[in-house]
């Protein structure tokens, strides 16, 4: 199943961060869902705001939210479940496929 990330935001659970979305589906409707920790680390590398730490300060997530909002709102996911949870992840790259310089067309 596939959706639009409509608004997506950090969140504390069992002193850990997890990153939940609502997503809305053609099928569904409106879906909430977690991305993954391997997929939060591409947005969100620990190493950048943490550095070393291994404790961060609740008000982080004021910082992560919006970062996390700019990069995935409006955004096409895919939705699977796993042990009674939702999940999202974005499309991968073997979908994509570039055009080789003579096929571009420039639109004016």
């Amino acid at each position: 199943m596939r959706g639009t990330v409509t608004c997506i935001r950090p969140v504390i659970r069992n002193a850990r961060m997890r990153v939940v979305a609502s997503i809305r589906t053609e099928e569904c409707g409106l879906v909430e869902g977690y991305l993954p920790d391997r997929e939060v680390s591409a947005f969100l590398p620990r190493s950048v705001l943490l550095g070393e730490a291994r404790r961060a300060p609740p008000a982080i997530l004021g910082t992560v939210g919006p970062i996390l909002s700019r990069f995935t709102r409006g955004r096409k996911v895919r939705l699977w479940t796993y042990g009674g949870e939702t999940y999202f992840s974005f499309l991968p790259w073997r979908a994509v496929s570039f055009a080789m310089e003579t096929e571009r067309t420039i639109s004016t």
